[in-house]
């Protein structure tokens, strides 16, 4: 009951003032998320995290995200595009760390637009699949990702479903065919899988196998050819340069928000990429000089 204490003595003192409330407000937050009261009337911490959890006092916009089930990551996400043929980092974005990455894609569009720059390849982490440059792209953009694993220990993956696009039918490896739309799950069903000879190979579920089809499963699809030919994964590892650059970022930048607040630590992180983009083009003009002097040389 501290919270309630401490409202009534700023009400007795009469410090109603937009600093304090913002305070007590605050206060009120952290409690409604983090505090229980039990069936005994005491009050407790509660277990697990609050979906968009307040997690700091004096910055209200950061939060709780992770990358994977084992790293956590707390207060805001950077994120940046790197144009992979001269270096430079043409744009960045900060989001809370609980928003999907694909969240932050529309202004950093903004920022190409005002440099009259125009996407014609994305090299992109799983995370940014349903961003609008994949949702919304034409046929001149190509996409490079490492797409999904398919997994299914011992039995049929999907790989081994033949999808054929023109005529809208999933043919499972025994010749049965039904209609598919992507986003949807197609069930095969107890009568066709009962008796089909290769079930031990597919299925131990009783009503029938079932296959998930992705969304933007024809993009997927084309994603897990490529990568299996030399090509493709030699595209793939072209995006090692944009971990590297973000790793530099993020060497400069710190571990530690600057500032209080999304907008004054993305201007931050926009000050970091121009100062990694003066050094790409220190190291550029360097090895301009360089080949000019090995051409006076020879």
């Amino acid at each position: 009951m501290a919270t309630n204490q401490v409202e009534s003595w700023v009400a007795r003192e009469k410090l109603e003032t937009e600093e304090v409330e913002e305070n007590l407000e605050a206060a009120r937050q952290i409690k409604t998320q983090d505090v229980e009261v039990t069936s005994e009337g005491e009050q407790q911490i509660k277990k697990g995290v609050a979906k968009d959890g307040r997690i700091s006092i004096e910055d209200a916009q950061m939060r709780h995200g992770r990358k994977s089930r084992s790293v956590r990551v707390d207060g805001y996400k950077r994120h940046i595009l790197k144009d992979i043929d001269s270096g430079l980092v043409r744009a960045v974005g900060l989001t809370p760390a609980n928003a999907p990455e694909a969240s932050v894609t529309q202004s950093m569009s903004d920022d190409l637009q005002l440099q009259e720059v125009i996407l014609s390849e994305l090299h992109i982490d799983r995370a940014y699949l349903n961003c609008h440059w994949v949702k919304q792209r034409d046929d001149s953009m190509k996409i490079f990702c490492k797409a999904y694993p398919v997994r299914r220990g011992d039995k049929f993956d999907k790989t081994a479903f033949v999808l054929d696009w023109d005529s809208g039918l999933i043919r499972c490896p025994n010749g049965i065919s039904l209609a598919f739309e992507e986003g949807k799950t197609i069930r095969f069903g107890k009568k066709n899988c009962q008796s089909c000879p290769l079930k031990q190979k597919c299925t131990t579920s009783k009503t029938g196998r079932t296959v998930s089809i992705h969304a933007d499963e024809s993009l997927l699809q084309e994603l897990r050819q490529r990568q299996l030919t030399s090509s493709g994964g030699k595209e793939l590892r072209q995006r090692v340069t944009v971990e590297h650059s973000l790793a530099h970022v993020g060497h400069w930048q710190g571990r530690r928000a600057r500032y209080k607040g999304l907008r004054p630590n993305l201007f931050d992180l926009r000050r970091v990429a121009v100062v990694h983009n003066l050094h790409v083009l220190m190291r550029l003009e360097q090895k301009s000089q360089a080949n000019c002097s090995q051409g006076s040389a020879t």
